[in-house]
C-alpha cells in the first residue's frame, strides 16, 4: 500500500513540474504565432477555431523581428497546399505584431506561418475554421 501512495506521489510531482516548465517556456519567451477575432489595445476573442471571414494573426517574439516586411502564408493543413499569402510591412523593432484581416474563405484547419522575404519561419501555428 505504501509503494502505491509513493508512486501517486510521484506521478503528482512529476504532473506540477512538467506543468510548470511549460509555464515558465511561456513566460521566458520563445515566438508566439496565436489568434483573436480582433486587437485594439489588446487582444480580443483569442481563440484557436474561429468561423470562415477575418481574424487577428498575433505575434509574441522573445526578440525583435528584425525586417521590415513579412508574410502571413495559409495552408491548408488536409492537402499541404499554400491557400493565400499576406504581405505585410512592419517595424524591425517590433516584437509584438498583430496582422489584421487575415482571411479564411472555406472551413477546414489551416497551418498559419509568420516568414521573413526569404523564407525563413519565424513562428507557426495551427487554426480551425467552422461554417458560420
Amino acid at each position: 500500500k505504501m509503494n502505491k501512495v509513493k508512486l501517486f506521489a510521484s506521478l503528482v510531482v512529476l504532473f506540477l513540474v512538467v506543468v510548470s516548465c511549460s509555464k515558465l517556456t511561456d513566460l521566458a519567451g520563445g515566438d508566439k504565432l496565436y489568434f483573436c477575432e480582433k486587437y485594439t489595445t489588446k487582444e480580443i476573442g483569442e481563440s484557436s477555431k474561429f468561423t470562415t471571414g477575418t481574424i487577428t494573426v498575433m505575434l509574441k517574439l522573445s526578440k525583435p523581428i528584425g525586417v521590415t516586411s513579412v508574410d502571413v502564408n495559409v495552408t491548408n493543413v488536409a492537402s499541404g497546399k499554400a491557400v493565400d499569402t499576406f504581405p505585410f510591412t512592419v517595424q524591425s523593432s517590433w516584437d509584438y505584431i498583430h496582422f489584421d484581416d487575415v482571411e479564411f474563405k472555406e472551413p477546414g484547419k489551416y497551418k498559419v506561418s509568420c516568414l521573413k522575404k526569404d523564407g525563413t519561419v519565424i513562428a507557426t501555428n495551427e487554426v480551425e475554421i467552422v461554417s458560420k
